[in-house]
């Protein structure tokens, strides 16, 4: 199936919450998602499917193929609210396929949520990243002065968070499995502090 990360998504689906406005998924060069871009009017903000993007995966051509037999594809489809959730709060992958429906005979998208895929890291790089954790939600937070600066550091976190939160490494001992996991808690308890206008939700 075609997967794509929280990472990736992020960006067009906090642009694009609700259910009322369209995605569309093409084939050109790589395989993405794409939609209007409203900060630049005639431009499309895109996430690029996991190995599809040619910019940076060497074996990009052969993998869009197999996912898509068709020399080109384009077809618009609607997310329910529960998808966007599922990326947005729990760093989701999303994943596609194009399939002919047995009710109509039509083309469709199955689409899913799944918890994101492991990305399996040497112990050292996992451990850093576990550090890296615990400085954005310790250290780059309590360094933040007014709204607008903890809105930026919310953004930045949710970044990281989606980046680190599908590590994990075949090396790592149930204590650094544990810290992982207090790290991934404590972001997430500074993310949901800070609210839409960047005030803080106060207990």
């Amino acid at each position: 199936m075609i997967r794509f990360t929280s990472d990736e998504l992020r960006p067009l689906f906090t642009q694009n919450l609700g259910m009322q406005r369209p995605l569309i998924l093409e084939k050109k060069l790589g395989i993405y998602l794409r939609v209007p871009d409203d900060r630049c009017p005639g431009e499309w903000l895109k996430a690029w499917a996991a190995g599809c993007n040619p910019s940076k995966d060497a074996d990009w051509f052969t993998l869009v193929d197999t996912l898509i037999p068709e020399h080109e594809f384009s077809f618009q489809t609607f997310m329910a609210q529960s998808m966007f959730d599922a990326v947005l709060n729990d760093h989701h992958d999303l994943l596609m396929k194009p399939v002919i429906s047995k009710l109509n005979n039509a083309l469709t998208l199955h689409k899913e949520t799944r918890p994101p895929m492991k990305v399996y890291v040497p112990v050292g790089e996992y451990r850093y990243r576990i550090q890296w954790l615990y400085e954005q939600s310790l250290r780059h937070f309590h360094a933040c002065v007014g709204d607008a600066e903890r809105l930026s550091w919310r953004s930045q976190a949710l970044h990281v968070l989606d980046q680190v939160i599908r590590l994990d490494s075949k090396r790592a001992k149930p204590a650094d499995r544990e810290r992982f996991d207090r790290a991934v808690e404590s972001v997430r308890d500074r993310i949901h502090s800070v609210m839409s206008d960047g005030s803080l939700r106060y207990y």
